[in-house]
Order: structure tokens, then sequence, then C-alpha cells
């Protein structure tokens, strides 16, 4: 757990210093050395970090040409970055740094657009996991990046953008395609009545899940069929999280100042995805196939928080908020980090040194 603290610290210290105090140039390159550090350690990890990582890895064997990424099981997007990796390099770690990269760079260049003091989004970003998702769902993880990159056309209302890059992200993971509403339900008024809104999609949801993955099954693919069927459950501390989160960044609304609306409609995205979140956990079905949904909509925490802290006004209060969000966030960090997705204990590509 070690390693990810150092960079969690390391990565959120050189941010803040190089945005505080440098000029242009020296907070481009403190950008720049954020976004070099936090892809080489996700790309130069073994493939045994993350519960899925090996799965992805063996894809190199299988996919070594432009007919078998056309074939292959997998979206094509991702079939194809495979196919690049192996045309270029003999090793998997060349796939885990073009997937990291990609992911990276795509959620760092929105933070720096969208929040004047990038360093709490960037922290935001690695405390609440979004950082280690790809490291397990490298597809989803993917998909799910370029919706977050997507973002900022939704709030400005730019239709045609927005599902351009909702549609590529499809090329990565089917599911992406749960995107492309929200450019709709995503209000620029957010009130109390929306919860009763995600309590009865919740319960509705988990009602007519089965007949919704069916559905999913029968027009996207036929493995989510399997996201429907009730087992040993499980999520619910991650649920539990996003539940307090969502209420308290609710009851934040009022603080945050602004007519363009943004907070509103990443709020409203934020909350929406309560609903499959709450649903997986009332229907006691795997967490890696309807809870994972929840990544795109809650990935608007990342950008929450941020306009939140900018908007107290008291600066002793600005100060307790934050310390207590730090506390929490690294906590449930540690946590998850800790116990789920094999992600520790993190150990280098051995290939490397060989």
């Amino acid at each position: 757990m070690i390693p990810y603290l150092i960079l969690l610290f390391s990565t959120v210290g050189m941010a803040h210093l190089g945005r505080r105090f440098g000029s242009l140039g020296v907070r481009r390159l403190s950008i720049a050395l954020v976004t070099g550090l936090l892809v080489l350690f996700a790309g130069l990890r073994n493939r045994s970090v993350g519960t899925d990582t090996g799965n992805y890895v063996g894809w190199l064997d299988r996919i070594n040409s432009f007919e078998n990424a056309v074939e292959f099981h997998a979206e094509l997007g991702y079939n194809l970055l495979v196919l690049l990796s192996g045309w270029l390099s003999d090793g998997y770690a060349l796939l885990l740094l073009f997937i990291a990269a990609i992911a990276v760079c795509l959620y760092v260049s929105t933070v720096v657009r969208l929040t004047p003091r990038y360093e709490t989004a960037l922290f935001a970003f690695i405390a609440l996991g979004f950082y280690t998702f790809f490291f397990n769902g490298a597809r989803q993880g993917l998909a799910v990046a370029i919706c977050f990159f997507a973002l900022p056309w939704l709030l400005e209302r730019k239709a045609l953008p927005y599902f351009a890059l909702v549609a590529f992200a499809a090329l990565f993971h089917k599911t992406a395609l749960v995107a492309a509403p929200l450019y709709f339900v995503a209000a620029g008024r957010v009130g109390w009545r929306v919860l009763f809104f995600v309590v009865g999609g919740a319960v509705l949801v988990s009602g007519f899940l089965s007949v919704f993955t069916q559905f999913a099954a029968s027009f996207i693919d036929e493995k989510y069929a399997s996201y429907g069927q009730a087992g040993k459950g499980g999520g619910e501390v991650k649920v539990t999280f996003l539940l307090v989160q969502g209420l308290i960044l609710l009851l934040f609304k009022k603080q945050v100042s602004g007519s363009d609306g943004y907070y509103a409609r990443l709020l409203n995205i934020y909350l929406i995805g309560l609903v499959p979140a709450l649903a997986s956990v009332i229907s006691s079905v795997n967490p890696s196939g309807v809870l994972r949904l929840a990544a795109y909509f809650s990935h608007t925490a990342i950008l929450l928080w941020p306009m939140v802290f900018l908007n107290f006004r008291n600066a002793e209060s600005r100060a307790l908020v934050s310390a207590g969000f730090a506390l929490v966030a690294i906590a449930y960090f540690v946590m998850t980090t800790s116990s789920f997705s094999n992600l520790t204990p993190y150990t280098i590509n051995s290939e490397l040194f060989q």
C-alpha cells in the first residue's frame, strides 16, 4: 500500500507547488511530470497487479493480425490497441503503458481545463479510485476516461462532440452508451426531489434487473445476461461511500455560486449514478457487473469537490471541510486499494529486468 500513498502525496504535492509558486512554464512542467509519474506507475506494474490484468495481457498472444482484431470477442477499439502494442513490442509493458497514457492524459487534461485548483481534482482522481479503476478493468477504464473527457462539451451544451466521444468510448466498452442520455438529463438545477427519483429508480431497476440485462444481452452482448443473476452480492462499502458522498455534495449545492449551472449538471449526473449502484446491492448481483456502471456517473465527484472548496469564503471553514474530506478519502483509498481487485502488493513488471 505504501507505493500508492507515496504516489498520491508526491503527485498532488508537485501539482500544488507548481500551480501556486511557479510561472506558466513551471506549471506546465509540473503537470507533465505528474502525468508522467501516473503513467509510469500504472504502465510498469507487474501483470499480477489488478485482477483482470493477466487476462488482458494474455490477449497479446491471441490478437496478432487485423483479422483477429476484427473477429475477437471484445470491442474493436481495444483489440486494435492490443494489436498495435503487439506489433511494436514482444512484452506486455507497452500495452499497459498505452492504456495508462490514454486514461491519465484524458483525466488530467480535463481537470486542468475545468478546475482552477486542479491539484484537488487530482487528489480526488487518485483517492476515490478512478486512477486504479483501469488497473483492473482496462477496457471499461478507457471508456470511462473518454466519457469524462467529454464532460466539458456536455457542460457547454455542444451535442455533436459529446455524442461523438461517447460513440468512440463504446469502441472500448459498450457500456459507455449509458453516458449518451446524460446530455439530456443533466439539468442545470438540482433539488432534494432528485432523491425520490434515486430511491424509486433503484427499486424499479432492481425489480426488473433481469429484464434489462436480457435486453442488453439480446442487442449488445450475451455476457450481460449474467449481470442480472442474483449471487453473493458485494460492493456494500463502495455503495455506502457513494451514497453518503452524494448526500454531502447535495448539501453543499447552495454553497456553490455561479450562473453557469455546471455544479448542478455534474451533481445530477452523480446522483443518477446512484440508481444502478443501489440496485446492484438490493439485487445482490455480482458487483463487477451493474455496479461498475456507476463509474460513468460518479467520476463527476472529481470536479464537484474542487467547486465546493473554491466557494468557501471563510478560510477556517474551508480548511476544516478540506481536512475532513482528505482524511475520509485517504481512509477509503487505503481500504479499497488494499482489499479489492488484487491491487496490492504493488510490484514492478518482472520482464523489465530480464
